[in-house]
Parts: C-alpha cells; structure tokens; sequence
C-alpha cells in the first residue's frame, strides 16, 4: 500500500499531474507539426491529456450524470438536477422538445480536447523512424506511453458514446470532420487499438507504474467495457437513414429489438451478433484476473485494535481510499487534487455534513444519495456491504452524528445517504471544504472480475463464472456463511448472469456503474416500471401500517427512537467500525461504520501547526453519538417499548413519515418526490407500449451551430 503526496513523484515524469505547469506547453501538445524532443516531452504532453480529464471529472459532470437513471444512487440538489431532464428519466415535467440543451454547455469541446492531444501523442509516436523497434522490445517508455494515449482516448470515446450515442469520430492529429459516425464503427475501431496496443503497455507495479496512470491491466478492464458496451443494448436513432448503423468495416448492423418510438425516432436494441463481444472480451479479462502484475483483489483487513472490530476488507479497500493510497485494487483512478476546490467526489457523494469551511467535518453536500428500498430491501442483512456504502446519519460539522431526514435537498437532508468516502474517517483529515484529495476510482479489479465472470456466463462457462462471482460474493460475508449466501444469491435470481448483475448492483453503489449495466442488460425499462411501483407499494404500505416490510426480514418505520451518547466514555472511541458479532441489538454500535471522529481536537491542532491555517474555535462535544432504536424493526408510538425508551432519554423521531409528509401534515409532493417521480420520464404507458428509452443527452448549441449536425432522440436543436 504506498501513499503518494500530491506533489511527488509518481511514475510518470517527475512529477504528479497536479504539480506541472503545463500552461506553455498545452499549445504544442495539439500542434500537428510538433515532434517529441524525447521522452521526457512525451510524458509532459499525456500529463496534458490527463489533466484535462481531471478537470473534466472534477467539474461534476461526468461522475454526477451517470447516476441519474440508476436504481441504487439518486440525486438530490444542485447542478445534478439541472443535468437530470437530459436523461428522460427522473423528473417530471420532462419534454425533450423544450429541455435547455445547453445545460453541459463546453463539455463536448473538453472531450473533444483530450482526444486532440492523444491524437498528437499516438502521431508524434508512430511517426519515430524506430517504430518498429520500439514494439518489438515493448514494453518500454514509448510503447507504454503509446498505449496510455489510446487507452485514454478511447476511454473518451466511451464515455461520449455512452452520453451522446453517435459522436464525431476524429483519429488523426490534423483530421477536421463535421460529420456523425455510427458509434459501434468508433467502438470497434478503438477496440481493435487497445487489442494492438495492449501487449506494449506496462502492468500496475511495473517499472513503477501505480493506479494513477494507465496500465495494461486498465487496458484489458477498458477492453472488456467496451465490448460489453458493442454487446448490449442501446437506445439508437432511427432518423439517420437505413445504412447509417455500420461496423468499422463500413458494413450494416443487423439489431434485435426492444422497442421504439416514433415520435422520438429511436430504437432501444442489441446487435444481433453480440455474442462475439463477450468472446472477444474473454481472454483480455481472463488475464488481468490471472496474471494482474501488483493489482489484487482486497480480501483481508489487516487492522486490529484491541476496542474495535474490523474483519471487513471491502470497507479497508475504502478506508484506503480515504487515506489517498494507492490502493493495489484500484485499476485506475482519477487522481484529484487538495487543494483549490479540488475533490468533488467525496463532496458530491461521500457522508455529508452540514459543516462550514473550517467545519469538523467541513461541509460535505452529499447531493448523491440512494433509496430506503436499497438500505432496507436490496442487501443482505449480513452483507457486509451494506454500512459501508450507506448511512443513515451524517455529521453536523461540530462533530456531532446527525440522524438525516427527507426533505431531499442536501447535506443532511438525503434520507438515506452513501457512506464510502467520509471525513470522518481520516486520521488527520483537512477541514477546509472540497479539499480531501480523494480521488475517483475509474476501475477495480472486482470489476474486472464480475466481467470476466459475465464473459464466462454469456459464453457457455457457467463453472469458471460461478468461480468468479463467488470471489467476490465472499468477502462480503463472514467465512462461515459465505458458502450458504452464495448459494442464496444464485437461488434468488433467474439465471446466471441476472446473479452476476444483482453482485454488480451491490458491489458498487455510488460508483457509477449501475446505469450503464441497466442500459446494457436491456433491463432499463423493466426497472423504471418495476422499482418505481415498489417505491409506491411501500409508501402506502407505511402509511397505512406505520412501517413498510422487506422480504430478508427488516422493516422501514414511520418513526425511530433517538439519543446522544457519550460513545468516548462509555466504548473508549467515537468512529464506529464493523458490529461485533452478538452486538446487534446495541444503539451505537448497529448499523457499523459510522459515528464521528475520534478526536476532532487533534485535527484541528493539526490543521494549525502543520498546515498553517487558522481553524476557528469549534466546542468539542462530549455527547458525539447517536444511539438508534427501531431502525429496522418498527415500533409503535405510544407501546410500553417506546415508553420505556422515551424513559430512558431516547426521543421519538420522525423517519420515514417524512418521506410523504412537511409540517406534520401530508404532502403530496413529497410524497411524488420519494415515489411515482422516480424515472418519471418513462411512464408506465411507456413501458406497456415498449418505447425506447432516451437516457442520452443532446448536443448543445454551439455544437450545432458550428457543426450543422441536428439532435436527435425528440430533443430540440438551435432555431
């Protein structure tokens, strides 16, 4: 586990890619006529690209809309609802013909941005006189800078086709087009590249090359993406003409059909030879699973403490993460910086806290949330998973636990909100807002792994996919049971590949995935008609019986009992770590992972002498932590239970009554905003009628304007 300051040296050149200065070189980088002076040159030029991306990624965009449209992360507040109408499916009103394409104004050209400078990069390269010599000794210096300018531009491309669909394909250094290529030609061509590039790149832990920069094992993660992206299925125009929908050898696509609408002249489909794509993919995964240089699989916690409990590797991975290591399962991470607003990503999804700047913690707004149907339905009860993705309670920022409601708006307003990247949890974290430093995790290896056991499934090798999916499965759960679980998990599902897909869901909440998995499994509408009726079903089952009921035993109550407790005095620490085993019925303790910092104190001293900050006075609280009665087994208002709590100090509190209720009374909007809102642009008379999804996003309009391409998918384009 190595931590790496943000102005060290990491592998590249010298320097992290915060710490060049790349303002006089970022012009030569996109220049045709530029030549590489050497290696040095080379690598000064991809720090480009790759700030570009962190800046794209940064900015919230890119992270923040792929969860809309997922049913296990929502948002809440902020620029993520101005990106939602784009999807067609959250909120409602939703038209297409008078939604503001310019809502992502500037993001195609930062695309469009990276792909220059690659394209510089992979020209200046292949035009060495040495060419051949260089990949017939690879890997070395230039084969794998090679490599990483294809894997980023392809990344690129990925992420376009899955926002956008049919993009502007531009692969040369000087090429200029202004004309729409079919997204499975694009696909396929940067395919073929990482294929040939593959074998020239470095390994994670190879000639010190760590997760913060491209490696071979992303290439064949990357590889693998986007065959399952070619594979699945899409929502495609239909307004291009019959022979639009070509491969990379110009021939035409044959598609399977979902649905279509031809109001909106889209079809929601998968190719008909989509088979080859998981047979592609399969030997590329199958070797970054077994042959993954330094990259692993975290399947122990080494930590121990003679107060606490730990034994959780998923939530080590994670603490890792915190801590700003690199940890050895992350593939590839998008490395932000600390300071300067830097790190939206545990603002915008991590614990929040209404905390200032300073704060302890500082304010974290939290607008990516998930649904109670998730904390109390979708998980396993033993599922080690669970506390660590999501809490019910964030931080005040005075270091007090606060328990959340519903109003949805942010910070502590989530109901119920993600819990793998918190403050909290950081030795000596920063207190200034926005200025964590934790970076986006791209891809780890348990994705590559439920992939290739996916490769496996849709290839006919049920025994290999079973073997890969239980790698995972089983270090959510205690050795004991891990055996009885995995076969639970199989039994609930109605095939092999529906249980692969239900380990993705819970694997990587608030990481991004689940939407596209949705999209490429064809289950989109399936989902937005069936979640969305669960989400009714339980709200009306709460408001008529006071608490709404799950199928693995817990109940959602209309109320909880509460108190502050002095967690220091009577457990010795304040951060909560995993229940011990016969400490589930224990207020403090159950739900695990949560609580506050152990001694906020410190971390303000510590901000004062290391950094050079001036921390404002903040009272350290004796009472840090909140006790909760009745989280998962309803009980009823005015009971001898809840009596016998009131006279122990505990308060009634409201919890899911919020959910259709403001001020005591019944809010119908409310109510709407927790339940029938959920992918509202796709109704349920869409579903009957199998109309095509449009969970893409529409060109702006300078983007038209200086292109002359129209938007498709019902959006409108510039008058």
């Amino acid at each position: 586990m190595k931590k790496i300051a943000k102005y060290l040296l990491i592998a590249l050149c010298g320097a992290s890619v915060w710490s060049c200065d790349l303002a006089t070189t970022s012009p030569s980088v996109v220049d045709g006529e530029f030549v590489f002076g050497g290696i040095e040159t080379g690598r000064t030029a991809i720090l480009a690209a790759y700030n570009q991306l962190i800046n794209d990624y940064n900015n919230g965009y890119v992270p923040n809309f792929t969860n809309i449209g997922s049913d296990i992360e929502r948002c809440s507040v902020g620029n993520i609802t101005d990106l939602v109408g784009g999807a067609q499916l959250y909120l409602e009103p939703y038209d297409e013909a008078r939604f503001n394409i310019n809502f992502q104004k500037g993001n195609w050209d930062r695309f469009y941005s990276i792909i220059f400078k690659c394209n510089s990069i992979i020209e200046n390269i292949e035009n060495n006189p040495d060419i051949e010599s260089i990949k017939s000794s690879a890997p070395n210096d230039l084969s794998d800078l090679l490599g990483q300018a294809y894997c980023l531009r392809a990344s690129v491309y990925y992420d376009m086709t899955m926002y956008y669909g049919d993009v502007i394909y531009i692969k040369a250094a000087r090429e200029e087009s202004k004309e729409l290529r079919s997204r499975f030609a694009i696909l396929e061509d940067e395919l073929e590249n990482l294929i040939a590039v593959e074998p020239l790149m470095y390994q994670i832990g190879s000639n010190g090359h760590l997760s913060d920069q491209m490696t071979r094992n992303f290439c064949e993660g990357l590889i693998g993406r986007i065959c399952f992206a070619l594979a699945g299925y899409q929502t495609r125009r239909t307004d291009l003409g019959a022979d639009f929908y070509v491969d990379k050898d110009g021939k035409p696509i044959s598609f399977e059909d979902w649905g279509s609408d031809s109001e909106k002249n889209a079809a929601y489909g998968r190719r008909s030879d989509w088979k080859t794509f998981y047979a592609k993919a399969l030997p590329y995964l199958k070797k970054a699973v077994e042959q993954p240089g330094e990259a692993i699989l975290t399947t122990v916690d080494p930590r121990t403490d003679k107060a606490r409990t730990y034994g959780n590797p998923f939530q080590y991975y994670f603490q890792q993460i915190n801590e700003e290591y690199k940890a050895p399962e992350t593939i590839y991470e998008v490395t932000m910086k600390e300071v300067g607003g830097g790190s939206r990503i545990a603002y915008n999804f991590g614990r929040g806290s209404n905390g200032a700047s300073p704060g302890l913690p500082p304010k974290a707004n939290a607008q990516i949330c998930t649904f109670p149907e998730v904390y109390y339905g979708e998980f396993d009860p033993q599922d080690m998973r669970r506390d660590v993705s999501m809490s019910v309670t964030g931080s005040s920022g005075t270091g007090v636990e606060v328990l959340y409601n519903f109003n949805l708006t942010n910070r502590l307003t989530l109901g119920v909100g993600l819990n793998k990247y918190d403050p909290n949890r950081v030795e000596t974290p920063d207190l200034r807002q926005l200025n964590s430093g934790v970076s986006y995790i791209h891809m780890r290896q348990a994705d590559i792994i439920l992939m290739l056991a996916e490769a496996y499934a849709q290839t006919g090798d049920e025994g290999s996919a079973k073997a890969e999916l239980k790698k995972v499965h089983d270090r959510a759960f205690p050795d004991d049971i891990q055996d009885a679980k995995f076969n639970e998990l199989l039994a609930s599902q109605p095939t092999l590949v529906d249980a692969i897909l239900k380990e993705r869901q819970l694997e990587f909440q608030g990481e991004n995935l689940r939407r596209w998995d949705l999209v490429r499994s064809g289950k989109l509408p399936q989902i937005a008609y069936e979640f969305r009726k669960k989400l009714v079903d339980h709200m009306a089952e709460m408001k008529a019986n006071g608490y709404a009921t799950f199928d693995n035993g817990n109940e959602f109550p209309a109320y909880v009992w509460t108190k502050l407790v002095d967690a220091k005095k009577e457990y010795g620490y304040r951060l909560t770590t995993q229940t011990p085993a016969g400490k589930e019925d224990d207020p403090v303790l159950y739900p695990g992972w949560r609580g506050q910092h152990d001694d906020w104190q410190k971390a303000k001293d510590y901000q004062q002498q290391s950094r050079g900050n001036t921390v404002k006075a903040v009272p350290c609280e004796d009472y840090t932590n909140l006790a909760i009665k009745g989280l998962f087994k309803h009980i009823e208002p005015g009971s001898a239970e809840a009596k016998a709590l009131e006279a122990d100090g505990y308060k009634q509190t409201d919890w899911g009554v919020l959910m259709y209720t403001k001020g005591g009374k019944v809010d119908a909007d409310q109510e709407a905003e927790w339940s029938t809102k959920f992918l509202g642009g796709y109704t349920d008379a869409d579903y009957a009628a199998k109309k095509a999804p449009i969970y893409l996003i529409p060109m702006e309009t300078t983007v038209c304007v200086t292109t002359g391409l129209k938007n498709g998918y019902g959006f409108k384009n510039p008058s």
